[in-house]
C-alpha cells in the first residue's frame, strides 16, 4: 500500500485556479485517511468555504489504474470540462494518471505528499510514475514527476544532453522536462519552472518505523 499524508490546505489553495473537480482514491488514500470518500467530502467543504466552486467529486477505486481514470473522466465529463483545475487526493502515480488522461489545458493539482510503500499487516505491464520521495513537486511541474520520469532525476531541467526533445540517456524516451515546459506554457504557469528548485531533503524519503492512522470512516 502507498502511504501518504495530506498537504497543508493553504498550500493546496495557493495552487488552485478557478473552479475545481476533485478525484479521490478508494484504496491507498482511503486507508491513509488522505483521499477516500470522507476526505474528498471534507476537502469539498473546505474549498467551498474558501469561495472555490466545486463542479463535482468522484472517488476512483485505484487512481493508479489508467483505464479506470479514463472511464471516470468520461463518466464525469461535464463536471471535469467545466473545471479549470482538477484536484487529486492520491499518490504521485495517481496524480500523473490524471495528468496523462487530461489535455494540457487542464491544471492537475496534488493534495497529498506520497511517503512510502508499506505492507498491510493482519497485472502484466507496470510503469514507474512515483519515487515515493515524501516531497511531491508535481504542483510546480504541471503534474509530471521529474524525479521519476527523468533518468537523472533532475529537479532543474532539461539537461544539456537533451536533443530534439529526446532524452540523452535513452534516445527513445521523450524528455519529461520538454513535456513539463509544454504543459506549463499552455497553463500559463511558467513562473513555477523558472524557479530554481532546492535539493531534496532525503531524510523525509524513508521514515523509520510505521505510521499510525488517526480517525475513522
Amino acid at each position: 500500500m502507498i502511504v501518504s499524508k495530506q498537504k497543508e490546505f493553504r498550500d493546496i489553495l495557493k495552487k488552485i485556479k478557478g473552479s475545481v473537480f476533485i478525484f479521490g482514491c478508494g484504496i491507498c488514500s482511503d486507508t491513509s485517511r488522505t483521499g477516500g470518500p470522507k476526505e474528498v467530502e471534507e476537502m469539498k467543504k473546505l474549498l467551498e468555504t474558501a469561495g472555490i466552486r466545486i463542479n463535482g467529486t468522484y472517488v476512483i477505486d485505484a487512481m493508479c489504474h489508467l483505464q479506470k481514470v479514463k472511464k471516470a473522466i468520461r463518466d464525469n465529463k461535464d463536471g471535469v470540462s467545466l473545471s479549470d483545475s482538477v484536484l487529486v487526493l492520491s499518490c504521485g502515480s495517481g496524480v500523473q494518471s490524471a495528468t496523462l488522461c487530461l489535455d494540457n489545458s487542464k491544471k492537475v493539482i496534488t493534495g497529498v505528499d506520497t511517503m512510502f510503500l508499506g505492507n498491510i499487516e493482519t497485472l502484466s505491464s507496470l510503469k514507474e510514475m512515483c519515487s515515493l520521495c515524501g516531497q511531491c513537486v508535481l504542483n510546480e511541474t504541471s503534474g509530471m514527476c521529474p524525479v521519476t520520469l527523468c533518468p537523472k532525476g533532475l529537479l532543474n531541467g532539461p539537461c544539456g544532453g537533451m536533443k530534439e526533445s529526446k532524452c540523452e540517456v535513452d534516445e527513445n524516451l521523450d524528455c519529461v522536462w520538454v513535456k513539463i515546459y509544454e504543459r506549463s506554457a499552455v497553463q500559463n504557469s511558467m513562473e513555477d519552472i523558472k524557479k530554481i528548485a532546492r535539493p531534496k531533503d532525503y531524510s523525509k524519503k524513508r521514515p523509520v518505523g510505521s505510521v499510525k492512522f488517526t480517525g475513522s470512516h
